[in-house]
């Protein structure tokens, strides 16, 4: 699991209008422990997407091929 780099974060500028609203006021390191937090979890989710996505099994009795019949 790599962080993400600090430059593809959200800004604290961006974050605090987010999380700023209807009468809350984050401090700076409120905000940015939030951000952190989130983009950690992102992180975790992500990484457990790409471990089911390569285990998935097709139910019995059908063939993990896919057949394109030019309909969506």
């Amino acid at each position: 699991m790599k962080p993400a780099a600090e430059n593809r974060k959200l800004s604290m500028i961006e974050c605090k209008k987010i999380l700023n609203t209807d009468g809350l006021c984050y401090t700076d390191e409120e905000v940015l422990k939030i951000r952190d937090w989130l983009y950690h979890m992102v992180e975790i989710a992500i990484d457990a997407i790409d471990k089911n996505a390569n285990t998935i099994v097709a139910p019995a009795g059908t063939t993990n091929k896919i057949k394109n019949k030019g309909k969506p």
